[in-house]
């Protein structure tokens, strides 16, 4: 895409993820940046979003260059709902703002891809809440169960976790306990 750096790099790392709207911003720094190819003072806007991609939680952080009209206003707890839509005025092309609630919004000249990385914690309450659901059906889809199962056996160096992954030997449900005797014999110390 024109105008954002890295677009490629991010479409290759990150295919599912949708790129017009964010969920929630976790944290932003403002700086003035000197970058090529001419070298001139640019106020920069580098942001970090939580976004969920194919069941997995990841810190996606862009850097927005040469922020123009920056209005931040922080009556709620977080910036969430973001919305990054094309925008052409003279050497503006994007306009970013909370679509929901109005907390932040700013126009800029490009975006950059900076990165992401899984965020471990946020995955680990998404996994719990996936098989906590599960644990409750009477007939949950096994599919379904036994990849929420190894989500969830995925993060057994948490001893919470462990716990629960061997309490599951005792569940009345007949699928739950399977599961739990197959990893209990697959993880015997």
């Amino acid at each position: 895409m024109k105008h954002w750096r890295g677009w490629e790099r991010m479409q290759e790392e990150l295919p599912g993820m949708q790129v017009q709207y964010f969920d929630t911003m976790l944290r932003f720094s403002h700086d003035y940046l000197e970058l090529p190819p001419y070298y001139e003072r640019k106020a920069c806007l580098t942001s970090a979003f939580l976004e969920e991609i194919d069941g997995k939680a990841y810190d996606v952080t862009l850097r927005f260059i040469g922020v123009h009209s920056l209005k931040l206003d922080m009556h709620f707890e977080y910036l969430g709902d973001i919305e990054i839509s094309p925008e052409e005025i003279e050497d503006i092309h994007f306009y970013v703002h909370d679509y929901e609630h109005g907390g932040i919004s700013f126009y800029c000249e490009e975006i950059a891809y900076i990165g992401a990385q899984e965020n471990v914690e946020d995955n680990l309450q998404l996994a719990l809440s996936r098989w906590k659901r599960f644990v409750q059906m009477e007939l949950p889809d096994e599919d379904a169960l036994g990849k929420a199962f190894k989500d969830l056996a995925g993060f057994a160096d948490r001893p919470m976790v462990v716990d629960l992954l061997r309490k599951s030997v005792t569940h009345e449900n007949a699928m739950i306990r399977r599961l739990g005797y197959q990893y209990m014999a697959k993880n015997r110390k």
